[in-house]
């Protein structure tokens, strides 16, 4: 029995892997633009009505996790998602898009939390449950690893096959993830004796958490705006490589770089963090390389200095997040430590969501005016800095 359920920490290693083998992901944009035939406001109106839908579902698809087991709302999770791609690739179609998006939704949100819940009731099964933090970033390393391997897979795809067969891809792909979750063993407590907190109650007690707190207020204030307009730069760069030209082909290889970089610098910010002997100036100095970088790609056409410049956001944008990490979670009691931050990340994907339809909007415009508006926005938030070194 106890042989079973450690089998499952090894299965779940193969899922995530699996879960991360995204083939259509560096060719996202011209899979959407040219063979789906929409226009860069169409994919953002998508990608809003994505969002809100994962808020909506996370109630249900909660309730399946803990009623029908998490082993259930995985292979549910999978399915669906392989079901979201293959009626991606079917034809192209913004009402067949959008039931795609809801199936992804659907099957994003019982993934969320649950995968995690099930690792930890594999391990208590015998007596691992201190190993949890250890087993999840190796899940996570296995994840980032598809994700940067397959990426210029994806584009050899694209570039010798077809666009659709990239999302067709994908459909295959995460049928081999259901398969995988079928050998699953669900650990016998996990109906019983774990249930998950209701959404809205974590949302308005994360909400109550955040009014009384000045500091931690500060900080999500400090955090959100400018880390929402950095994430822009994941749904733009790649009409700005199609907009100087760059192949296709070489989409995948720009973005697996992009994971490397992100991985190397997860690690690095944090140690420069430490190492800073003025931490509020630390940050401040990342606004600015972030600010500025933006705004030379506004203006950049040279496709060295560009991709250089996109390495660079994503090197000191994409991890801006590990900067607050520290000082948000000394401000929060452990207990309430989910809470919070399901409620912080709540409010960062409500602002991305209203958002998306005028991004896609002033990118049909210009995408290079986009790019100069956020770094202008950037260096606008960072005169308004109120963090101190003490609260970081």
């Amino acid at each position: 029995m106890e042989r079973n359920y450690k089998s499952n920490i090894f299965k779940i290693y193969i899922f995530s892997f699996i879960l991360g083998i995204h083939t259509v992901r560096g060719v996202y944009i011209p899979f959407m633009m040219i063979w789906g035939g929409l226009s860069f406001f169409q994919i953002m109106i998508l990608q809003s009505y994505f969002t809100a839908m994962i808020v909506l579902l996370e109630i249900p698809s909660g309730a399946i996790a803990d009623f029908l087991g998490r082993k259930i709302a995985l292979l549910l999770s999978a399915l669906s998602i392989a079901c979201a791609a293959l009626i991606y690739s079917i034809i192209p179609n913004f009402i067949l898009f959008m039931l795609a998006e809801t199936l992804w939704a659907f099957g994003s949100a019982l993934m969320s939390g649950t995968s995690d819940a099930f690792v930890f009731f594999s391990l208590k099964s015998f007596g691992n449950e201190k190993n949890l933090s250890k087993t999840l970033g190796r899940s996570q390393t296995l994840n980032l690893i598809a994700l940067t391997i397959s990426a210029p897979i994806g584009s050899i795809i694209a570039y010798f096959i077809s666009l659709q067969f990239t999302m067709t891809s994908l459909a295959f792909i995460y049928i081999g993830a259901f398969l995988v979750a079928l050998t699953f063993k669900e650990p016998k407590m996990t109906t019983n004796n774990y249930t998950r907190e209701n959404y809205w109650k974590i949302i308005i007690s994360g909400f109550k958490e955040l009014r009384k707190n000045k500091i931690l207020r500060i900080l999500a204030l400090d955090w959100i705006p400018i880390n929402v307009l950095i994430f822009f730069l994941f749904w733009t760069y790649q009409v700005y490589l199609g907009t100087i030209n760059i192949p296709q082909l070489w989409f995948g290889f720009i973005l697996a770089g992009m994971n490397i970089i992100n991985a190397i610098f997860s690690s690095t910010i944090p140690l420069l963090l430490k190492s800073s002997k003025n931490k509020k100036r630390f940050l401040i100095s990342i606004n600015l390389i972030n600010g500025i970088a933006f705004l030379l790609l506004g203006i950049t056409t040279i496709i060295p200095l560009g991709i250089a410049i996109i390495l660079t956001i994503v090197a000191f944008g994409y991890t801006r997040y590990l900067i607050f990490v520290d000082g948000i979670n000394i401000q929060i009691a452990s207990e309430n430590r989910a809470t919070v931050l399901s409620t912080i990340n709540m409010f960062a994907s409500l602002l991305r969501a209203i958002i998306y339809p005028i991004v896609g909007l002033l990118v049909e415009w210009s995408v290079f005016s986009v790019f100069i508006m956020t770094g202008v926005l950037i260096l606008f938030f960072t005169i308004f800095t109120r963090s101190k070194s003490e609260y970081l």
